[in-house]
């Protein structure tokens, strides 16, 4: 297959048109279209629908993976080769990391990263228990995902354990108790992060509950701030805990010792083919997650 094409076809999916991926590449939309068309004969399917934004068909979902592999091994070729093309400059790294990694240990990968020249990082927010599916559609080369059963074609690494409490408002309790005391859970609101979360409904399946309220706050400062403003409750990692809470010593936060705490075991999946780029990142990544809490 001609790279220039499906160069093309990555670069429509993550630009999202025709018109911004052609502007990319530096060449008219409609060479830039004819490029696609080219390709579409070369396989006999159509690869992309020409919606807004650019999607993949289900043939041009199965090539997507393949095409994004194909142009990694090209563009680290040409910069081994010493070559200064369009392509070769700059090496795109797609990668998937949960928000709270992202926020916290994962900033010492961005550390080093800042000091590559070489090599651009593409970041998707996506939580831990589905970021294999980016790996597996061919959207990212790497993610830090839960389930440590590698994606086909990929290699996983554990990287280590980020643990979540229970944390909520005492007032936001005190309002939900019942005339004995005891916390109406059913009524007590929830913070999630996005409607894929599912820290909050693992831990309130202990106590065979589901809320009648339940918000979507999606940033991490965000979400912080709502379970300390008292609009839900809501699983924080240990890491980000506030002053005084594990230590019960916080004015008004506490750790709800009846839900206990929810454990996250991340691992580093990657594709197999390897790069110089990719092998860099991952290294950083171990060196990152050492450090994780």
């Amino acid at each position: 297959m001609n790279t220039d094409h499906l160069r093309a076809f990555v670069l429509a999916v993550d630009e999202g048109t025709f018109e911004a991926a052609s502007a990319l590449l530096g060449i008219s939309g409609s060479a830039f279209s004819q490029r696609i068309k080219a390709l579409e004969r070369e396989v006999g399917q159509v690869l992309l629908t020409r919606t807004i934004p650019v999607r993949t068909t289900d043939a041009g979902a199965v090539l997507l993976r393949t095409a994004r592999q194909m142009m990694l091994l090209e563009d680290e070729a040409r910069r081994s080769l010493g070559f200064r093309g369009e392509a070769a400059e700059v090496v795109t790294l797609s990668v998937a990391v949960n928000a709270d990694s992202l926020f916290t240990w994962f900033q010492r990968v961005l550390q080093e990263a800042a000091t590559w020249d070489d090599v651009e990082l593409h970041v998707h927010a996506e939580d831990q228990e589905h970021s294999h599916e980016l790996l597996r559609n061919g959207t990212v080369v790497a993610a830090v995902a839960e389930t440590p059963v590698p994606v086909s074609g990929c290699r996983s690494t554990a990287l280590g354990t980020m643990r979540y409490w229970p944390v909520a408002s005492g007032e936001l309790l005190d309002r939900h108790r019942r005339s004995d005391g005891v916390v109406d859970w059913e009524r007590v609101p929830q913070v999630d992060y996005s409607i894929r979360d599912s820290l909050q409904r693992s831990g309130l399946r202990r106590l065979g509950v589901t809320p009648r309220v339940t918000h979507l706050i999606p940033s991490v400062e965000a979400y912080n701030a709502a379970v300390a403003h008292g609009l839900g409750w809501g699983m924080i990692p240990e890491g980000m805990m506030p002053p005084g809470v594990m230590e019960g010593e916080h004015p008004d936060l506490l750790v709800v010792q009846e839900i206990g705490p929810t454990e996250a075991h991340l691992h580093w999946q990657r594709w197999t083919t390897g790069t110089p780029a990719l092998d860099r990142l991952t290294e950083s990544v171990r060196r990152a997650a050492a450090r994780m809490k």
